[in-house]
């Protein structure tokens, strides 16, 4: 899989984080979702309404996209209004974030099919304005957090090492059952924003929205 692929072959600069980032007082629906060219306290348990899943489901994923949401926002993120996928044709986009008791933004970012099923999931940690280059370890907490919340226990544990070792290359890549899974930095040149992303291959093969 290349950079461009988990962007929506077209998960970005990298995938589809759709992300966003703007100043730390931004609203959670403000913020812009990834796109497929370039598209706390960490959670430590999934979401306590599912079930750890012995097997992903068909989506790859073990939780729905309510769950991880209603997971996040009971840790104190601001989530926004579902919308359209500025990524893919016929998706959906929903995103949240807060502000760290250090100032850093910590953003979670879902992406549902036409089904409803979760097709594509990234998290981000943005520093201060003071941190041009993020260290890895103050955004492993959030991104590791993250992995255990839309994968489950011991599937999100399962890529922690590796997610330890590239965190903050500009771009790495891996895979979970049917799931692709990146890290990466804003860009090339800026690694104030570190990111790790999940998408499924119906995600990344959708075509994107048409222009109005």
């Amino acid at each position: 899989m290349t950079h461009a692929s988990i962007h929506r072959r077209a998960l970005l600069p990298l995938l589809c984080v759709a992300i966003l980032l703007a100043a730390c007082g931004s609203t959670a629906s403000s913020r812009p979702e990834p796109t497929k060219a370039t598209d706390s306290p960490a959670p430590s348990q999934p979401p306590a309404t599912e079930t750890i899943l012995p097997t992903p489901a068909p989506s790859g994923f073990a939780f729905s996209d309510e769950a991880v949401i209603g997971y996040y926002e009971g840790q104190g993120f601001v989530c926004s209004e579902v919308q359209p996928s500025s990524s893919a044709a016929g998706y959906f986009y929903r995103g949240c974030e807060m502000a760290d008791a250090n100032g850093r933004t910590l953003v979670i970012g879902l992406v549902t099919d036409p089904a409803g099923d979760l097709a594509d999931a990234f998290a981000s940690v943005q520093g201060t304005a003071a941190e041009t280059i993020l260290s890895p370890i103050d955004a492993l907490d959030h991104l590791s957090g993250f992995l255990g919340a839309a994968l489950g226990e011991v599937r999100g544990a399962s890529l922690l090492e590796w997610l330890a070792g590239h965190l903050g290359d500009a771009y790495a890549e891996t895979t979970v059952d049917t799931l692709n899974v990146a890290t990466y930095t804003q860009s090339e040149t800026d690694h104030a924003r570190l990111y790790v992303e999940l998408a499924n291959e119906d995600y990344l093969r959708a075509p994107a929205p048409s222009a109005s």
